[in-house]
């Protein structure tokens, strides 16, 4: 009895503490793991592209949207049950919290397992489509054969947005480094001292996804959860299914669009740069998803407080989590651009010192992401109206930056500017979607400011009738 008291003053705490406060509390745990996750990535791509050469780098790139699609649908149940559970303990609905979870966990296994078999049937058909030339398809083929097999338990890594709801982010760093001490244990051992290549980085690869998978489920059945993961909830529910996919819509279409970037991409750069650019391609994916860690562990940790807070109806600070994740995030932004800027060259010779990939990596970085320090802004934005209960502006806006704007661009600009025309479809999205989002965060910090005078009013005992006259003449 004792513990679940604890538990219960460790939620309650989102509505009471400095926002401020447990922004370092939520977001700093949260920003440590991805940033040490995704720093593996280029550590194994590194080995990769040491160990077999750029072609094996080209593979990863080619796999890469079998992945986030799996990616997009664990999003869509997982992010969404997650700002679901958030909105509704705000509420003190816990039973409702419950159910929630119950349903987006069986949906998930339901839709691995389906996938799983899709994938086997139709591989070669997906990674020819992918991009994947004469030369780079046994590679891709042989990595994604083993990694396919870790969509099982990995659809449990997207719920673990709810260890920080729950008040433990500090378990939730965990869950995120013990994917990648798992592999920088395996990947180099399966690689250079066992002599497998590209398979090798595929069977760590898949040991990692199972260990985390198995760790947040044993978190999420443990008796002293409030939020237990349980039999007698673990059911489709259609009427819980469509409300948490309206909550994640926003994260399935950002993993979803970035699976149709990888495949235009791919296919793009195979018609004007051929395979050496496809290897440039995905290093420098991997190096920009390193810079974008920090605004997405930020995102994380602020998505329990503003969903929280707007379940309780605090509006103040709802808008002062707002604000401070939007400055927070441009920092971030702006030191990845930086050092973008400063050390292009030595951070691709790093994943192999071929001369053409070097050159054309460095070019591709320091151009395809021009104004990445702008983008921040546009994640923190895009993240807050989904957590806020409004997914479809989130989605519109995620979708302004990959689809509505840098995909056209990649279809339409390299028939005027051949190769150029790739690489400055980026800085073009990343600009207007930015401008975009700006738009909606004005239009949006107007409305908090009304509601928190109208909250002040009701607080002073004024008449809500009265208050709502007042604002009029404003």
């Amino acid at each position: 009895m004792a513990t679940n008291t604890r538990t219960v003053d460790r939620t309650g705490r989102l509505g009471e503490d400095s926002i401020l406060k447990l922004m370092i509390k939520y977001s700093l745990p949260s920003i440590v793991a991805m940033i040490v996750s995704s720093s593996y990535h280029l550590i194994n791509m590194s080995f990769i592209g040491r160990a077999v050469g750029p072609l094996g780098i080209a593979a990863i790139a080619v796999c890469q949207p079998i992945s986030l699609i799996q990616n997009a649908i664990n999003q869509l149940v997982g992010n969404g049950c997650a700002a679901g559970v958030a909105i509704r303990l705000g509420q003190g609905d816990k039973e409702g919290s419950r159910q929630l979870l119950g349903s987006s966990s069986a949906v998930n296994i339901v839709v691995a397992a389906i996938n799983i078999i899709i994938g086997r049937l139709f591989m070669t058909q997906f990674l020819v489509a992918f991009g994947a030339s004469e030369a780079i398809l046994p590679y891709a083929r042989a990595y994604l054969s083993i990694t396919l097999y870790g969509m099982l338990l990995s659809c449990f890594m997207t719920m673990n947005p709810i260890l920080r709801i729950e008040g433990y982010p500090t378990r939730a760093m965990i869950t995120m480094l013990l994917s990648t001490v798992v592999n920088l244990i395996f990947a180099p051992t399966f690689i250079f001292v066992f002599n497998m290549g590209i398979r090798g980085a595929a069977l760590a690869t898949l040991f990692a996804q199972t260990a985390t998978g198995l760790w947040i489920l044993l978190f999420l059945t443990n008796k002293k959860r409030t939020i237990r993961l349980q039999w007698k909830y673990f059911r489709i529910r259609v009427s819980h299914i469509l409300y948490v996919m309206h909550l994640g819509l926003p994260n399935f279409l950002m993993s979803l669009t970035q699976s149709m970037l990888s495949v235009t991409m791919n296919n793009t750069l195979g018609t004007y740069g051929g395979d050496i650019s496809i290897s440039a391609w995905g290093i420098t994916n991997s190096i920009n998803s390193l810079v974008q860690q920090p605004v997405f562990g930020l995102n994380q940790g602020v998505q329990p407080i503003i969903g929280y807070n707007i379940g309780a109806g605090k509006h103040a600070r709802v808008k002062e989590a707002l604000l401070y994740s939007l400055v927070l995030a441009t920092v971030f932004s702006s030191v990845g651009w930086i050092v973008t800027r400063l050390f292009p060259a030595q951070i691709f010779a790093f994943f192999n010192d071929d001369p053409e990939l070097i050159a054309v990596g460095t070019q591709m970085l320091i151009v395809f992401r021009m104004f990445i320090f702008v983008v921040g802004v546009q994640q923190a934005g895009s993240a807050y109206f989904q957590y806020s209960g409004r997914p479809k502006t989130s989605a519109l806006l995620t979708l302004s930056r990959q689809v509505l704007i840098l995909i056209p661009c990649l279809l339409i600009l390299p028939r005027f500017f051949l190769f150029d025309g790739i690489l400055y479809s980026g800085p073009v999205s990343d600009l207007a979607s930015t401008l975009v989002t700006v738009a909606f965060l004005f239009v949006e910090i107007r409305r908090l400011n009304k509601l928190i005078r109208k909250e002040k009013a009701a607080g002073e005992g004024m008449d809500v009738v009265t208050s709502a006259s007042v604002e009029q003449y404003l």
